[in-house]
């Protein structure tokens, strides 16, 4: 993982079913005021997937809520 995806990794993993949108993880992140207008987010999320999912395209671990954000999902 590049050091970024680490850092969103890390706070989706901290915070398991939380949902963050792309605004939190860019604040969070970054440490910078939000002001994502481009997919800079949503880039890391599929590389993250592609370096740790089984199948990118069916995740079990990095999800997408649609219309709201990201979040890890809780394991069992």
């Amino acid at each position: 993982l590049t050091p970024m995806e680490y850092k969103i990794l890390t706070l989706l993993m901290r915070n398991p079913g939380r949902v963050f949108s792309a605004d939190e993880i860019y604040s969070k992140v970054w440490n910078e005021d939000v002001c994502v207008a481009d997919n800079t987010i949503a880039v890391h999320i599929r590389r993250i997937r592609e370096k740790v999912e089984i199948d990118p395209k069916k995740p079990k671990y990095v999800k997408v809520v649609w219309g709201i954000g990201y979040k890890m999902e809780k394991l069992p």
